[in-house]
């Protein structure tokens, strides 16, 4: 989930998201459907039935338990004490705000992925409250940064890939501001919250916890802001105090095979039983550190040992050639390929004997010198430190590789989009690609189309970064910590036959 894993959304989203959504989806205006848990869980089997997870077929758990694990998770609010009242959003003047029609909100500018089978659920981590009976009102959870579209399907536990967390900060400080909140907001209690927004994103707002890039996430810097402000009155640290690593958000079924390590995140820097440093990003809700033991930390070890622990990685949804992946299967675990040397040993049921290697392998260090001497020290003085230790690493994960065909772009930056591009020659890996075509999938190169339009596939590289190379919905290699250079196999590979079998191989796992 977005709060256990390394690349999720900053906790800023939590009070942001929301602001664009639950008056918005399929044309709604107007006073929202009635919301109960009881309702939500009568039609949760229903309302989930197009949502593609798969669960470990050798947990004993009875269904009938899982399922009203997973309808906890999904509808997490971790007890939060930042809402957004509907009543911002009811009626068409919100949309004039933002700017732009329904479609464009959602698609283009939130890049979030609808829950279309819900009737009174927009999106996927859009959380409803449901223990008070005043005003509804919205947060949102880890499903924001942890399901993912790809190809028209909704895919539970993968890591988010169009998300802008950026686009959405502003369009909440906007909302919020007094200038329109007078005008959306009558009712008092309701104008108590967005006021309290609007005082969050200002005060908890530091340069360096706005992505470059949409579909990348800047979780680590924000902690360390985060972990900095308690103990100094409120204050942040300088900003070149904070590093800048952009990252993707990896998958939740990655879970799995990182607890033989216990080491976690992209560079493997929290060493803990449960990947705790996600908590802090609740902290951007101005919570206490006595809430963040009380309540979040709690809440996480539950839905880690009851349903995150429990994900595996969804089948490859098309054709594979068997005898081309069984060929691609002998140079996986080849000593002249060895690639199992550092990602492991896979069964074909989703699970793997993972060794854990950290090690730089010349990829952009900028994620890495994040874990500064200042963020340790900021972190030991918390009680997050109490469940771990943050040490800074020597290199990045060697990933593990289940459902690789789904954790596209490549690298922990999201820098390559498609394997046939990481397993060739690095001189040949795209500078430039279209962040919001990664919701269509290349199935002969696998990863995520290059570009939205055919047309722009026949335009130089050059005329593409001259165009947008300043552009946060396309890919620029040349952006501080987007660098695509590193995890060069090409020479033990050597042929476009043994890389065309490789990749045959992957999607099998």
């Amino acid at each position: 989930m977005s709060r256990l894993q390394a690349g999720g959304l900053i906790g800023l989203l939590s009070v942001i998201v929301v602001m664009v959504w639950p008056a918005l989806p399929r044309g709604r205006t107007g006073a929202a459907p009635p919301i109960s848990r009881e309702l939500m869980q009568a039609s949760f089997a229903s309302d989930t039935r197009n949502l593609v997870y798969r669960w470990d077929a050798d947990d004993p758990t009875p269904p009938d338990a899982r399922q009203e694990a997973l309808f906890g998770f999904m509808l997490q609010t971790y007890d939060t004490t930042a809402w957004i009242p509907q009543s911002v959003f009811d009626g068409n003047f919100t949309v004039q705000v933002i700017a732009g029609d329904v479609a464009t909100i959602v698609r283009e500018k939130a890049g979030l992925v609808l829950w279309r089978e819900h009737a009174r659920i927009p999106a996927y981590g859009m959380a409803p409250d449901v223990t008070t009976g005043g005003p509804l009102r919205w947060t949102v959870n880890c499903l924001v940064c942890h399901v993912a579209e790809i190809d028209g399907v909704a895919y539970l536990g993968a890591g988010s890939k169009v998300f802008d967390d950026k686009w959405l900060g502003e369009a909440l400080k906007r909302l919020t501001a007094d200038r329109w909140a007078s005008a959306l907001i009558r009712d008092p209690e309701a104008r108590a919250m967005a006021a309290h927004a609007q005082r969050i994103l200002t005060s908890h707002h530091h340069e360096k916890i706005d992505s470059l890039t949409r579909g990348r996430s800047t979780a680590f810097a924000a902690s360390h802001v985060e972990l900095y402000m308690r103990p100094h009155d409120g204050a942040m640290p300088p900003p070149d105090a904070v590093g800048r690593g952009d990252v993707k958000t990896p998958p939740l079924w990655h879970t799995a095979a990182k607890m033989q390590r216990g080491r976690w995140y992209s560079d493997g820097s929290f060493h803990g039983r449960v990947p705790l440093m996600a908590s802090s990003m609740e902290l951007e809700k101005d919570r206490s550190f006595d809430s963040l033991v009380e309540q979040v930390i709690p809440a996480i070890k539950h839905e880690f040992d009851t349903v995150i622990r429990h994900l595996r990685p969804p089948l490859y949804p098309y054709e594979i050639d068997r005898s081309l992946a069984e060929r691609g299967r002998a140079l996986f675990y080849s000593p002249e390929v060895g690639c199992a040397d550092c990602h492991g040993r896979y069964d074909g049921r989703g699970n793997v004997e993972w060794p854990g290697v950290h090690r730089d392998v010349g990829t952009d260090r900028a994620r890495l010198d994040v874990v500064s001497p200042a963020f340790i020290e900021a972190f030991d003085a918390s009680p997050i430190a109490a469940e771990g230790a943050l040490i800074a690493s020597a290199g990045y994960a060697a990933t593990p590789l289940t459902g690789v065909w789904a954790n596209f772009p490549y690298l922990h930056n999201g820098s390559v989009p498609t394997l046939h591009h990481l397993l060739g020659p690095p001189s040949e890996r795209p500078h430039i690609f279209e962040v919001m075509a990664a919701r269509q999938f290349d199935r002969e190169r696998v990863g995520q189309r290059l570009f939205r339009s055919p047309s722009m596939s026949g335009k130089p590289e050059a005329e593409l970064l001259r165009i947008f190379g300043g552009d946060r919905d396309w890919f620029n290699t040349a952006r501080p910590g987007s660098g695509n250079s590193g995890h060069n196999v090409w020479r033990r590979i050597r042929t476009d036959e043994n890389r065309r079998a490789l990749i045959e191989y992957l999607k099998t796992l």
